[in-house]
């Protein structure tokens, strides 16, 4: 990534509002979350308005009180003008809105998989070969990567950011997590895609790292502020959704990608490209780009 992490950082709060000279403190107004849902497109760079495919629109209306363009407009066009700087020209765009919820009052300390892998935990990875990292033989697989990226963006427009351990103890962190998935892990073969093993093993995980990291302390990206970060278990950030029992969140994540990367990824599940679809509870309805 072009002037922006060093090579022992992982991870750099930036604030994208100030970069276009607008209002210190985003205006959330009376927005809020009507019901839990999610939009994602995969294409090209949404450079303008009207770009933005109907469907966002259709997304807003079922999930949101307000529009949510005054907040997004500002990340989107940052995150353009960011990827474009490091010859990136598309990526795999989802905005989450959640009600408020106690489902992560405990936090969640992980690093993100290498997005296009074909090891274990990439999404190009065959079912059976999505192992836990950590095998109870001690051996470790180590994807074989063909990346384009390492890092992602991320930001928050309503609600409490992402967590993330500080700079200074990430390393200690990462060694940490990766101790416990190999103390917690069983050696098993994935047969579903909500593997019961795996499940058992992820909550055993989380328990431990809440409480061996919460000494470490952690920080979190202002109002006005995005957050990028590496992914991947070498250098990845740790980070942790933030508590959301206090209020709604909307969250958008941004993943950049090759055209073709993105296009074959889609393609495995049966979607044309580029692509746009919202789920949002009693309302299944999936949306095609046009």
């Amino acid at each position: 990534m072009k002037d922006r992490l060093t090579t022992s950082s992982s991870f750099e709060f930036l604030d994208y509002r100030a970069l276009q000279s607008l209002p210190e403190e985003p205006m959330q107004g009376s927005l809020s979350v009507k019901t839990d849902a999610f939009w994602s497109y995969c294409g090209p760079l949404l450079r303008h308005p009207d770009d933005l495919p109907s469907s966002l629109h259709d997304w807003a209306a079922a999930a949101l009180s307000s529009s949510l363009l005054p907040l997004l407009l500002p990340f989107l066009t940052f995150a353009n003008e960011f990827l474009a700087k490091n010859g990136l020209n598309h990526y795999w765009l989802t905005i989450r809105a959640t009600k408020a919820t106690s489902e992560f009052d405990k936090p969640r300390w992980h690093t993100d998989d290498m997005f296009f892998s074909n090891g274990p935990g990439g999404l190009r990875a065959p079912l059976a070969r999505r192992e836990v990292a950590g095998r109870a033989d001690g051996k470790v697989k180590k994807p074989s990567l063909d990346l384009q990226t390492d890092w992602k963006l991320c930001a928050t427009l309503l609600g409490p950011s992402t967590m993330f351990i500080p700079p200074e103890h990430q390393a200690a962190a990462r060694a940490t997590s990766y101790s416990a998935k190999r103390a917690l892990a069983t050696d098993h073969t994935c047969t579903s895609i909500r593997c019961v093993g795996c499940a058992a093993t992820a909550d055993a995980v989380r328990d431990r790292l809440a409480d061996e990291l919460e000494p470490l302390g952690m920080v979190q990206a202002a109002p006005g502020e995005c957050s990028v970060f590496r992914i991947g278990e070498d250098r990845g950030a740790v980070h942790s959704e933030p508590c959301m029992s206090g209020g709604d969140r909307v969250f958008v994540n941004v993943v950049p990608g090759k055209r073709d990367e993105l296009a074959n990824l889609v393609a495995k599940w049966g979607m044309g490209f580029p692509r746009s679809w919202w789920i949002a509870p009693n309302v299944l309805r999936g949306h095609e780009l046009t």
